[in-house]
Protein backbone atom coordinates (compact mmCIF):
# COMPACT_ATOMS: atom_id res chain seq x y z
CA UNK A 1 0.00 0.00 0.00
CA UNK A 2 2.83 2.41 0.85
CA UNK A 3 4.58 1.77 -2.45
CA UNK A 4 1.30 2.43 -4.30
CA UNK A 5 0.84 5.72 -2.40
CA UNK A 6 4.46 6.69 -3.13
CA UNK A 7 3.88 5.89 -6.82
CA UNK A 8 0.80 8.15 -6.95
CA UNK A 9 2.65 11.02 -5.21
CA UNK A 10 5.59 10.62 -7.62
CA UNK A 11 3.27 10.78 -10.63
CA UNK A 12 1.53 13.90 -9.31
CA UNK A 13 4.86 15.58 -8.56
CA UNK A 14 6.23 14.80 -12.01
CA UNK A 15 3.06 16.20 -13.60
CA UNK A 16 3.52 19.47 -11.70
CA UNK A 17 7.19 19.69 -12.69
CA UNK A 18 6.56 19.00 -16.40
CA UNK A 19 3.74 21.55 -16.51
CA UNK A 20 6.21 24.37 -15.83
CA UNK A 21 8.60 25.88 -18.36
CA UNK A 22 11.17 28.48 -17.32
CA UNK A 23 13.60 30.10 -19.73
CA UNK A 24 16.37 32.32 -18.41
CA UNK A 25 18.20 34.67 -20.76
CA UNK A 26 21.43 36.46 -19.82
CA UNK A 27 24.96 37.05 -21.10
CA UNK A 28 27.14 34.38 -19.52
CA UNK A 29 30.20 36.63 -19.82
CA UNK A 30 28.57 39.59 -18.04
CA UNK A 31 29.95 40.55 -14.62
CA UNK A 32 26.96 40.65 -12.25
CA UNK A 33 29.11 41.44 -9.20
CA UNK A 34 28.94 45.15 -10.11
CA UNK A 35 25.26 45.29 -9.14
CA UNK A 36 24.55 46.11 -5.50
CA UNK A 37 21.05 47.68 -5.48
CA UNK A 38 17.69 47.23 -7.18
CA UNK A 39 14.29 48.86 -7.28
CA UNK A 40 10.95 47.96 -8.83
CA UNK A 41 9.84 49.61 -12.05
CA UNK A 42 6.82 48.73 -14.16
CA UNK A 43 4.50 46.01 -12.85
CA UNK A 44 1.58 44.75 -14.89
CA UNK A 45 -1.10 42.10 -14.34
CA UNK A 46 -2.87 41.19 -17.61
CA UNK A 47 -5.40 38.59 -16.49
CA UNK A 48 -8.88 39.28 -17.95
CA UNK A 49 -11.27 40.56 -15.25
CA UNK A 50 -13.71 37.67 -15.66
CA UNK A 51 -10.91 35.12 -15.06
CA UNK A 52 -9.32 36.65 -11.95
CA UNK A 53 -9.24 34.39 -8.94
CA UNK A 54 -6.87 36.56 -6.90
CA UNK A 55 -6.63 40.37 -6.73
CA UNK A 56 -3.91 42.17 -8.68
CA UNK A 57 -2.53 43.58 -5.43
CA UNK A 58 -2.18 40.09 -3.95
CA UNK A 59 -0.33 38.78 -7.02
CA UNK A 60 1.96 41.81 -7.05
CA UNK A 61 2.67 41.30 -3.34
CA UNK A 62 3.66 37.65 -3.99
CA UNK A 63 5.98 38.58 -6.85
CA UNK A 64 7.62 41.55 -5.08
CA UNK A 65 8.18 39.44 -1.95
CA UNK A 66 9.69 36.54 -3.92
CA UNK A 67 12.01 38.77 -5.96
CA UNK A 68 13.05 40.86 -2.94
CA UNK A 69 13.87 37.71 -0.98
CA UNK A 70 15.80 36.04 -3.80
CA UNK A 71 17.82 39.12 -4.80
CA UNK A 72 18.49 39.77 -1.10
CA UNK A 73 19.98 36.28 -0.84
CA UNK A 74 22.19 37.18 -3.82
CA UNK A 75 23.53 40.21 -1.92
CA UNK A 76 21.47 42.98 -3.52
CA UNK A 77 19.68 45.63 -1.49
CA UNK A 78 16.31 47.14 -2.40
CA UNK A 79 16.22 50.95 -2.63
CA UNK A 80 13.49 53.42 -3.56
CA UNK A 81 15.49 55.82 -5.72
CA UNK A 82 18.50 55.47 -8.04
CA UNK A 83 19.62 51.85 -8.29
CA UNK A 84 21.94 49.60 -10.26
CA UNK A 85 19.06 47.43 -11.51
CA UNK A 86 15.39 48.05 -12.25
CA UNK A 87 13.06 45.06 -11.89
CA UNK A 88 9.94 45.00 -14.04
CA UNK A 89 7.48 42.21 -14.70
CA UNK A 90 4.32 41.19 -16.51
CA UNK A 91 2.09 38.43 -15.14
CA UNK A 92 -1.19 36.99 -16.31
CA UNK A 93 -3.37 33.94 -16.79
CA UNK A 94 -5.65 32.81 -19.57
CA UNK A 95 -8.16 29.98 -19.80
CA UNK A 96 -6.98 27.29 -22.21
CA UNK A 97 -8.37 24.04 -23.58
CA UNK A 98 -6.52 21.08 -25.05
CA UNK A 99 -8.04 18.35 -27.14
CA UNK A 100 -6.41 15.16 -28.33
CA UNK A 101 -6.67 11.43 -28.89
CA UNK A 102 -6.11 9.00 -26.03
CA UNK A 103 -5.35 5.99 -28.23
CA UNK A 104 -6.65 2.45 -27.82
CA UNK A 105 -5.14 1.88 -24.34
CA UNK A 106 -6.86 4.93 -22.86
CA UNK A 107 -10.40 3.90 -23.72
CA UNK A 108 -12.96 3.07 -21.09
CA UNK A 109 -14.42 -0.44 -21.59
CA UNK A 110 -17.58 -0.24 -23.66
CA UNK A 111 -16.76 3.28 -24.89
CA UNK A 112 -15.95 4.38 -28.41
CA UNK A 113 -14.77 7.82 -27.29
CA UNK A 114 -11.09 8.29 -28.15
CA UNK A 115 -10.70 12.04 -27.60
CA UNK A 116 -10.27 14.11 -24.49
CA UNK A 117 -10.78 17.76 -23.66
CA UNK A 118 -8.86 19.40 -20.83
CA UNK A 119 -9.60 22.91 -19.51
CA UNK A 120 -6.90 24.68 -17.49
CA UNK A 121 -5.43 28.05 -16.60
CA UNK A 122 -2.13 28.91 -18.28
CA UNK A 123 -0.06 31.41 -16.38
CA UNK A 124 2.86 33.50 -17.60
CA UNK A 125 5.39 35.49 -15.62
CA UNK A 126 8.12 37.52 -17.31
CA UNK A 127 10.68 39.26 -15.11
CA UNK A 128 13.26 41.67 -16.53
CA UNK A 129 16.29 43.21 -14.85
CA UNK A 130 17.58 46.30 -16.63
CA UNK A 131 20.66 48.24 -15.68
CA UNK A 132 20.74 52.03 -15.20
CA UNK A 133 21.25 52.50 -18.98
CA UNK A 134 18.04 50.51 -19.62
CA UNK A 135 20.06 47.57 -20.97
CA UNK A 136 18.42 44.17 -20.37
CA UNK A 137 20.80 42.07 -18.26
CA UNK A 138 18.52 39.25 -17.06
CA UNK A 139 15.15 37.85 -18.20
CA UNK A 140 13.02 35.08 -16.73
CA UNK A 141 10.23 33.90 -19.02
CA UNK A 142 7.95 31.29 -17.48
CA UNK A 143 4.79 29.53 -18.56
CA UNK A 144 2.92 27.16 -16.31
CA UNK A 145 -0.37 25.31 -16.01
CA UNK A 146 -1.99 26.65 -12.87
CA UNK A 147 -4.60 25.61 -10.40
CA UNK A 148 -6.47 28.03 -8.17
CA UNK A 149 -4.52 26.90 -5.12
CA UNK A 150 -0.79 27.34 -4.55
CA UNK A 151 -0.25 30.53 -6.55
CA UNK A 152 2.19 32.06 -4.09
CA UNK A 153 4.21 28.84 -3.88
CA UNK A 154 4.33 28.69 -7.68
CA UNK A 155 5.62 32.27 -7.91
CA UNK A 156 8.31 31.45 -5.32
CA UNK A 157 9.43 28.40 -7.34
CA UNK A 158 9.64 30.35 -10.60
CA UNK A 159 11.65 33.18 -9.01
CA UNK A 160 14.02 30.77 -7.22
CA UNK A 161 14.68 28.72 -10.35
CA UNK A 162 14.95 31.83 -12.51
CA UNK A 163 17.57 33.50 -10.33
CA UNK A 164 19.48 30.31 -9.48
CA UNK A 165 22.46 31.27 -11.69
CA UNK A 166 22.31 35.00 -10.93
CA UNK A 167 25.50 36.46 -9.49
CA UNK A 168 27.64 33.35 -9.86
CA UNK A 169 31.21 34.10 -10.90
CA UNK A 170 32.02 33.91 -14.59
CA UNK A 171 34.14 30.91 -15.48
CA UNK A 172 37.14 31.99 -17.50
CA UNK A 173 37.74 30.00 -20.67
CA UNK A 174 41.15 28.42 -21.06
CA UNK A 175 43.09 29.69 -24.04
Amino acid sequence: MRSFLFFIVAILFSAVVTAQEIKVEFDKNHDFSQYKTFRFGEQEVITPKDQKQVSDEEIKRWIVKAITTELGLKGLKQVDSASDLVVSYVVGTLSRSDMGNVGPMGMTPGSNERTYIRDYQQGSLIIDLNDSKNFLVWRINSTTNMSSAGGERLVDQIVQRGFKQFGKPVKKKKK
